[in-house]
């Protein structure tokens, strides 16, 4: 701080009222001028640079509560559709009980009076997903409009993922007193993949002998 000048007391005594207002006047500019430069102007300066921080720390908190807000939403998002993939693989038996299932409905239509004309099994596909096998049956029946209507739907309420595609139905005809048609579709049973072993596990070919390692 700017040092303040000494004052002799004795001196001004006799110095007129006048000439001590004055005096008192440029003392007191001094001290707030002082006070102003040394004091209040860096202050402010300090006090305009913690406003813009505090001001820029505002604008970040808005941001980052926005983005917590949308990550809640995706985090609850993704919970649900796992939910939802948990649900659909319970629907996804092993590729053995879905082709064993492709018979049972093959037996169901039979059962229900329809003639199987042709079941023609393709080659099971994984899908690019990694979450199920696609195995595809070419079929095609012949009986009553109806029939084939409620075999459609016993398709539909069965508890596995079975899907029809490709539906046509040909030209109604009478066979032994009863108007029947020849309906041709894509069957397709959705199967859960089979697990792959992991990479240095033994496999049956090189599992040890216990019995012959004792020896």
């Amino acid at each position: 701080m700017m040092a303040l000048p000494q004052v002799n007391l004795d001196a001004l005594r006799n110095v007129p009222a006048t000439q001590k207002a004055a005096l008192l006047f440029l003392l007191l500019g001094g001290i707030i001028a002082a006070f102003y430069f040394y004091i209040a102007e860096p202050k402010s300066e300090i006090i305009a640079v913690l406003e813009a921080e505090n001001s820029k720390l505002e604008s970040e908190i808005q941001t980052l509560t926005i983005k917590v807000k949308h990550l809640d939403e995706l985090v609850a998002a993704n919970k649900q559709l796992e939910i939802e993939l948990a649900k659909k693989k319970e629907r996804l038996p092993p590729e053995e009980e879905a082709i064993m299932l492709l018979k049972q409905v093959s037996d169901l239509g039979v059962r229900l009076g329809l003639d199987i004309r042709l079941w023609k099994p393709g080659a099971p596909t994984e899908d690019a997903s990694k979450l199920f096998v696609k195995m595809p049956v070419n079929v095609e029946v012949s009986g009553v409009y109806h029939t084939a209507a409620l075999f459609f739907d016993r398709i539909n309420r069965l508890p596995r993922i079975i899907t029809v595609s490709g539906l046509k139905i040909g030209s109604p005809k009478v066979e032994q007193g009863r108007i029947v048609s020849q309906t041709t579709f894509d069957l397709v049973a959705y199967a859960a993949p089979q697990e792959k072993p992991v990479s240095g596990a033994p496999t049956a070919g090189n599992v040890p002998n216990v019995a012959q390692a004792g020896k």
